[in-house]
């Protein structure tokens, strides 16, 4: 009894990474908001009395009288904009993460408000959404990636100079939403057996002509339907593929070892992603592929990340040294928010001030020089400052990948140069992260 009382305890209330929760919220704000801002010129049209579907007609058209919705009672379109615009700065807020769980639940709350008054315009992507903000009201942490969590971490550095420990939470989430992935996928699947143009392999060719998906001229969409069998053979197999999660890890030394030696969660998560971003690129097929990618963000647990940073970090050997002045405000809060951004965990920092450590880490370099800029040394032991410093630590960090290639643009280092030297040559007016002003000036 007690082994099963362990097993019970340990399937439901296991401790894992909240990481995935964390991006999940981000990732489910920024795509619901991208649609609905989109929309916006629809909102009085779709969602008011003074649209196409009044409240005294919604039971004509809609599942019955009684529906879960605010706009029952706020029908005025005056009214309906403001609720509306309250939903877009709650997504926002609940994207960045101020007030991450608080803002979560009423930013979902507000989402199936606007779905229930008017289900016309909803697609599959919408049903997957509210799916998601379902187990993201339910799930007991959300708030990794946020701006809650960066003022906690900011706190505790300052005290200490460590960083908290990664944010946990109950596995149960995480089962809830993988069984609702299994569900979709294995009832679409099902219901694609019930016809004859998924087995016949014709399907795709006739939505690739399809006036109401297609995305690019007929003569380009005639060049692909060749691709039409392969394409639904592939998602029959990827689909029922999900199964594959119900089979204890035990029984997968059956399968290639090319294949056992990473998880089956993972192939069917990258077999999803070309699916889904596949019909993006041919189909317009509305929120479904965001909506669906952004589900599987909670589906990545420790190993998942563990896994993605030695994968990332196979070629990478030794660390990247960064050399900041302990004394300074700025350069605290700077060296604080590149050790956050570095995900990779490619990087070392070491206060120049503590002369034991400039010595090992500089040591043909003096604490003038360090003074006025910036340095940093790779792990093949070059260096580089100032500007080129934060240029080449660009490189390697995903969250400021973005930006490197700007940084290469002709004229970008003159005036990156001038910009860093004046940020420099003021950083020490500050002490202890407050400026000092002369108001007799």
């Amino acid at each position: 009894m007690k082994r099963i009382i362990a097993y019970l305890d340990r399937f439901f209330f296991e401790e894992v990474s909240a990481t995935g929760f964390g991006l999940m919220r981000a990732a489910w704000a920024f795509t619901v908001l991208f649609y609905m801002l989109g929309s916006a010129g629809d909102v009085v049209r779709y969602y008011s009395d003074a649209g196409i579907l009044p409240q005294e007609l919604g039971y004509l058209v809609l599942r019955s009288e009684y529906r879960f919705t605010l706009l029952q009672y706020i029908t005025d379109p005056s009214a309906v904009i403001a609720l509306w615009s309250v939903f877009m700065f709650c997504l926002f807020f609940m994207m960045i993460g101020l007030w991450p769980k608080l803002m979560t639940i009423v930013s979902v709350l507000l989402l199936f408000s606007f779905h229930e008054r008017n289900l016309q315009p909803l697609g599959g992507g919408d049903t997957v959404l509210r799916i998601v903000g379902f187990v993201l009201i339910i799930a007991p942490e959300v708030g990794a990636f946020s701006i809650s969590r960066l003022k906690d971490q900011w706190s505790h550095w300052k005290k200490t100079g460590t960083y908290l420990r990664p944010l946990k939470t109950h596995i149960w989430p995480y089962r809830i939403l993988l069984w609702q992935i299994l569900i979709i996928y294995v009832t679409s699947g099902w219901d694609k057996l019930q016809g004859t143009m998924w087995m016949g392999g014709t399907v795709v060719e006739a939505v690739f002509h399809h006036t109401h998906f297609v995305k690019w001229p007929k003569e380009i969409m005639d060049g692909w339907t060749w691709f039409s069998p392969y394409a639904c053979f592939y998602t029959l197999i990827f689909e029922f593929g999900w199964l594959f999660m119900l089979v204890p890890r035990d029984m997968w030394y059956v399968l290639p070892m090319w294949i056992r030696k990473h998880s089956i969660k993972r192939w069917l998560i990258a077999g999803s992603l070309g699916f889904h971003w596949g019909i993006f690129v041919f189909m317009d097929v509305g929120s479904f592929p965001l909506a669906m990618s952004t589900a599987y963000l909670g589906l990545l647990l420790d190993q998942d990340w563990d896994t993605f940073t030695r994968m990332a970090n196979k070629r990478w050997k030794g660390k990247i040294v960064i050399l900041y002045d302990g004394m300074c405000g700025l350069c605290r809060r700077s060296i604080f928010m590149v050790q956050l951004m570095d995900v990779l965990n490619r990087t070392k920092p070491v206060d120049f001030r503590d002369g034991i450590l400039r010595s090992k880490h500089a040591p043909d370099i003096t604490e003038a020089d360090l003074d006025r800029a910036m340095h940093i040394k790779t792990p093949k032991g070059k260096y580089y400052k100032g500007f080129y410093a934060f240029r080449k630590l660009s490189w390697h960090m995903p969250s400021l990948r973005i930006l490197t290639p700007l940084m290469y643009l002709p004229g970008v280092a003159p005036v990156g140069c001038m910009i860093y030297t004046k940020i420099a040559a003021s950083r020490n007016r500050c002490a202890h992260g407050a400026c000092k002003i002369d108001l007799t000036r």
